[in-house]
């Protein structure tokens, strides 16, 4: 997603320190922001003792707003992951290829990104914060899409932080800039390696024809501007891992496109696979065990969109239900004026698979 329509999406959900040496030690690394995600007053923000495989970290996690906040630090000096500063966009980074985290500080707070796609969500649960001169990642967002996982204790108000068993397998970005006189066009997707060359050719054409037909699209779409009254067009792709567990991908593409009028519109796509066999896995694959899963769901978003559809429009389940794996459960979005008006973005509802299936049912165990 391009930086305009980052700052858009900002903008509608309406001196910075990083430092401290922690389990290991390092230099610490500084910038200065005003930003709107900055907390004050931290010291009175709950406090939760981290522990690294059952050691104890000096550094501790704040609570705000019901969000586990972790130093940045933590992720170097327990994690072992490098922490890079751009003092020319002021972003630092952690991670590498699709698990790349860039955060950006500026006016507006910390804008974040994986492999360039945004993160964002209407809860403000994948936030990163800067509190008390000192940034902090939500670990929803460290849980979701860099791996890490936890164990809280609330007698001892500890949190043990370890790292997820992921999918022995490595995911980097392949560029396509078709950018002209009449268009920007700068298109990211996937590239799998470490399966079978079978299976991951498979997988890989699919993103690669996927992109493809994307920028011929746009390269069409482009040819038509009137270079004498309209500025150049904009057009983008991303993506971001949702899942990579239990023999299973998922990820999420975001195509923008501007063309010119007060916004632009995005388009999302569900990519989910059996690294089994490369093949595309469907939402009956993943309910199987639930004969009624149609029904159910349909009743569970109905009720999750009531308050945001457009009146005449229910908001069940569709024909054909775009959707993806998340560490949460499973994901059922909406195109943008799909179900609501365009403000409400792009609609999303997670559900717990434990809340469809029959008890101690596993959705990922004919892909293993």
């Amino acid at each position: 997603m391009n930086k305009s329509m980052k700052w858009t999406s900002a903008i509608l959900a309406a001196g910075v320190l990083l430092g401290g040496s922690g389990l290991v030690g390092g230099t610490s690394v500084q910038a200065a922001t005003t930003g709107g995600n900055t907390v004050k007053q931290a010291a009175q923000q709950p406090s939760v003792v981290l522990k690294y495989k059952g050691q104890t970290l000096s550094q501790q996690a704040k609570i705000v707003k019901g969000n586990t906040m972790i130093p940045l630090t933590v992720l170097r000096d327990a994690f072992g992951l490098s922490i890079n500063y751009n003092a020319s966009t002021k972003t630092y980074s952690v991670g590498s290829d699709s698990m790349k985290l860039d955060m950006e500080v500026s006016d507006y707070g910390v804008s974040t990104t994986l492999n360039g796609y945004y993160i964002y969500s209407m809860t403000g649960s994948h936030d990163v914060k800067v509190i008390n001169d000192r940034i902090y990642v939500p670990f929803k967002l460290l849980s979701d899409y860099l791996g890490v996982q936890g164990v809280y204790n609330p007698s001892l108000k500890s949190l043990d932080l370890s790292k997820k068993v992921m999918n022995d397998i490595k995911i980097t970005s392949e560029t396509l800039d078709k950018s002209n006189k009449n268009a920007s066009i700068k298109v990211q997707y996937p590239k799998i390696s470490g399966l079978t060359d079978e299976v991951q050719t498979k997988i890989n054409a699919i993103f690669k024809k996927q992109a493809e037909q994307f920028v011929t699209e746009s390269e069409e779409q482009a040819s038509h501007r009137d270079g004498t009254i309209e500025n150049k067009y904009d057009f983008s792709q991303t993506f971001v891992v949702s899942f990579n567990r239990e023999g299973v991908l998922s990820l999420v593409t975001d195509q923008y496109g501007y063309t010119g009028g007060a916004h632009g519109g995005a388009l999302r796509e569900g990519f989910t696979f059996s690294l089994k066999d490369g093949k595309p896995i469907e939402l009956k694959d993943l309910l199987k065990a639930e004969p009624n899963y149609k029904q159910k769901l349909d009743k569970m978003l109905k009720e999750s969109t009531k308050e945001l559809a457009f009146p005449d429009t229910p908001g069940g389940l569709t024909e054909k239900p775009n959707f993806y794996v998340s560490e949460s459960g499973l994901a059922i979005f909406y195109q943008q004026y799909e179900i609501a008006p365009y403000a409400a973005g792009i609609p999303t509802y997670t559900f717990n698979f434990s809340s469809i299936l029959p008890k101690g049912t596993n959705p990922f165990a004919a892909f293993k």
